[in-house]
């Protein structure tokens, strides 16, 4: 697959309660907490979306895929979740490349950034923001 060299992205961190979303830029390669979207159903998830690409005209979008920590990379059930919901992505958003990316730690991470700077709520925003962070940085190496 290759990568766009420049446009809107829009990175997600799947949850059957809350989806965090983030955005960012290729170009510039920062990554912003944006929203988190309560999974109420698949059309109402599916519409904040659709609102988000046509508002920030999204090229892409990077979906992180929550692999296992042991070697073998055995798909688990959220794995199998997440993939459901990515088919429902590419079909509905044809004109939108996706991704998935390695999004292993994100939420501990977020959960360490939070304690930090003393923010609450759920953490799924800051997830997605480092899920998009890391894909950013990894383009830039």
């Amino acid at each position: 697959m290759e990568i766009l060299q420049k446009g809107k992205v829009l990175a997600i961190d799947y949850g059957k309660k809350r989806i965090g979303v983030a955005s960012g830029d290729i170009e510039m390669g920062i990554a912003f907490p944006r929203v988190v979207i309560q999974n109420k159903s698949l059309p109402y998830v599916l519409g904040e979306i659709s609102k988000m690409c046509k508002d920030l005209d999204v090229k892409m979008m990077v979906i992180g895929l929550p692999l296992s920590m042991q070697e073998d990379q055995r798909e688990n059930r959220i794995m199998k979740d997440v993939k459901t919901f990515v088919d429902t992505l590419t079909a509905t958003f044809k004109d939108v490349e996706i991704a998935l990316f390695d999004e292993r730690l994100s939420s501990f991470e977020a959960e360490q950034l939070m304690s930090e700077y003393k923010i609450e709520g759920p953490d799924d925003l800051y997830a997605a923001q480092i899920i998009l962070q890391r894909f950013f940085n990894k383009l830039k190496a």
